[in-house]
């Protein structure tokens, strides 16, 4: 009776003992689990905590995208506006031929002096005629005009330059020129020679 009770006291100890171990070991794998979620769910926090920087900081950069935009569109806006009116100074919807005569006129008032001539005598505008091929206007015209060498030469470059959006000067180009040299007298009894040429002009505008 009494080695029945040992055995079964030493049996117990075995269980307890086979318990104990079961129970660290689980203890010890719940730990590992544990510890492995642990260090999962710090690499998920540290992504989120990344991400919501990541998120601020493009929140950031669209705001100032945005702000830079709008700023250049409104610039954008500005110089379109500006070259579409330049545009209709250089290259008018229509013959514009009162425009363009006050032009002339401008030309004449800022080169003409008693010693440096340039007189406009005559202009004579022609038939309005369409390039079909390229799609525009133009309208022939013919001046008759007494000059200084210099003011000539400043002529042809004020027709050279025509159709600068920087200069604002109706496109035009010169078909034809006839001249005539000669001498004049200024205003002071000085001699001076002069140039009387025509000269044939296309000034050119849109066909709508």
């Amino acid at each position: 009776m009494a080695s029945n009770y040992r055995l079964i006291i030493q049996r117990q100890k075995r269980s307890i003992q086979a318990y104990a171990a079961m129970c660290t070991i689980f203890v010890l794998l719940i730990a590992g689990y544990a510890y492995m979620q642990w260090g999962t769910y710090r690499m998920y926090q540290k992504a989120i905590d990344i991400n919501e920087g990541t998120e601020e900081i493009l929140k950031e950069n669209v705001a100032d995208v945005r702000a830079t935009y709008l700023e250049n569109k409104n610039d954008f806006t500005a110089l379109q506006k500006n070259m579409e009116e330049t545009l209709k100074e250089v290259f008018p919807m229509d013959d514009n031929y009162t425009e363009l005569t006050r032009a002339f006129d401008s030309f004449e008032e800022s080169t003409h002096r008693s010693n440096n001539p340039f007189v406009i005598s005559n202009i004579d505008f022609q038939e309005i005629q369409l390039n079909e091929e390229n799609n525009y206007k133009y309208l022939p015209l013919r001046m008759t005009i007494t000059s200084s060498e210099k003011n000539f030469t400043e002529f042809l470059h004020y027709i050279e330059t025509s159709g600068s959006l920087v200069d604002e000067i109706r496109l035009m180009d010169i078909q034809s020129i006839r001249m005539n040299f000669s001498e004049a007298e200024s205003d002071e009894g000085a001699k001076t020679e002069t140039i009387s040429f025509s000269v044939k002009l296309h000034a050119y505008f849109q066909n709508i």
